[in-house]
């Protein structure tokens, strides 16, 4: 089965290089800025270099420096000026807004992206923010709780998933991680996907907010390190294959029966892939339960205290997440 995956992700990697139907709206690289600090006024709104500010009265204890490196041109790296460091910075408002207002009709997929480095004890993320709250967001922290997080807004509030524990994994120090973000209006679900670490998590959302702003917050200790760099908001007319292809290939080995059900459904495999968790999600979203196995290929649910209407089953395994619909009854 392993060598089946690899063989199907040989491929995929292939069809990644195939042009995709993509709008740049919003991109920096620092490239484009003097080594120094982003921003020179970290209490003031009005935005400084590349539309950046922070717009705060309180203290600021990080700064976020522009720097050259070795093979990446411009990066922006945050450390803390004295003790415990925290900056937070954000585009100005209704430039983002405006911007997907104005793509490409059918281009109704947004995209978010950057690169992530981190050492040592920090906590950072960046946001899609919407009505004054994440729209979608991907962060890594190495204080408590050790992990790669994401979040988004699914209906009335906002959801949060662990898409790495570190409690078990330890994090990849000195290393660039790109962070992809994934909205798509045509079907209401949001992917989260970090490429190097081969991690996509996928849920369902109901709502009709849009991308209005970019954020990031970083908190750093005094010997942590973060850097970010290229980052890039686009709006798709077609998700990329590679996002759906795997997770559509784990998915076609399972059966999930009776369907619809009324009390009992049997989620199986014939290939003896190891379930280890399966979430149960309502159409908006919402985390209804989470259950833990012992890599078995075979598992039961009761849905008999279920409301009538459908869910989705996010089946992780040994080998990726799988994603089947029940009806219950």
């Amino acid at each position: 089965m392993k060598i089946k995956i690899q063989q199907i992700l040989s491929a995929l990697l292939l069809l990644t290089a195939m042009p995709i139907t993509a709008q740049v709206l919003w991109s920096d690289d620092f490239d484009s800025y003097p080594a120094g600090d982003l921003i020179n006024d970290q209490t003031s709104t009005i935005p400084d270099q590349g539309g950046w500010y922070c717009g705060t009265q309180s203290a600021v204890t990080a700064d976020a420096i522009v720097t050259p490196e070795s093979g990446k041109g411009n990066v922006l790296i945050i450390n803390g000026t004295s003790g415990y460091g925290s900056i937070a910075f954000q585009q100005a408002q209704g430039v983002i807004d405006a911007l997907w207002n104005n793509r490409q009709a059918g281009n109704n997929i947004m995209k978010f992206e950057y690169e992530f480095y981190g050492s040592g004890i920090f906590s950072a993320a960046g946001s899609i923010s919407s009505q004054a709250t994440n729209l979608i967001n991907m962060g890594f922290q190495t204080n408590q709780p050790n992990r790669i997080a994401g979040n988004f807004f699914n209906t009335t509030s906002n959801t949060n998933i662990t898409l790495l524990s570190f409690n078990t994994t330890p994090f990849l120090d000195n290393t660039w991680i790109k962070a992809e973000m994934y909205i798509d209006y045509n079907t209401n679900d949001v992917y989260f996907y970090l490429p190097a670490l081969n991690i996509l998590e996928s849920r369902s959302f109901s709502h009709n907010r849009i991308p209005e702003g970019i954020d990031f917050s970083v908190s750093v200790n005094p010997s942590a390190l973060v850097k970010l760099d290229n980052i890039k908001l686009s709006a798709l007319q077609t998700l990329p294959s590679h996002l759906v292809s795997v997770r559509d290939f784990i998915s076609s080995k399972f059966n999930v029966f009776p369907n619809p059900v009324t009390d009992v459904v049997t989620v199986t495999n014939s290939e003896s892939i190891g379930i280890e968790q399966i979430e149960i999600f309502d159409i908006s979203g919402k985390t209804v339960k989470s259950l833990s196995f012992n890599n078995e290929n075979e598992v039961q649910l009761n849905l008999g205290d279920f409301a009538s209407g459908m869910y989705l089953l996010h089946i992780k395994t040994n080998e990726g997440v799988a994603v089947k619909k029940v009806v219950k009854k």
